[in-house]
C-alpha cells in the first residue's frame, strides 16, 4: 500500500485557518479587536484556499474521467472497424 504524496502547498489552508483561530482567540482573549478582526481575515483566506485545492482536485478528476471515456470510445471504434473489415 503506498502512502498518498500530500502536496505543501495544498495544507497551507489549513495552515491559515489553524493560525486565525488561534488569532481570533488571542485577541479575545486580550480584548484586542484589531487582532480578532486579522485571525477572522485569516480564517477566511484559508477557507478559500481550501475551496481552490478542492476545485482544483474536483477539476483533476473530470479530466481523468474524460480522458478514459475518450479511450474507451476509440477502442470501441477500433474494435468496430475490426469486426467490419
Amino acid at each position: 500500500m503506498q502512502i498518498p504524496r500530500i502536496d505543501p502547498t495544498n495544507l497551507l489552508g489549513l495552515a491559515d485557518k489553524t493560525i486565525g483561530l488561534g488569532k481570533e482567540i488571542l485577541g479575545s482573549l486580550t480584548n484586542q479587536d484589531r487582532l480578532r478582526k486579522a485571525g477572522q481575515v485569516q480564517q477566511d483566506k484559508g477557507t478559500e484556499r481550501i475551496k481552490a485545492v478542492k476545485a482544483q482536485l474536483d477539476a483533476d478528476a473530470h479530466k481523468t474521467k474524460a480522458a478514459a471515456a475518450g479511450r474507451a470510445q476509440t477502442s470501441a471504434q477500433n474494435t468496430k472497424e475490426a469486426v467490419s473489415s
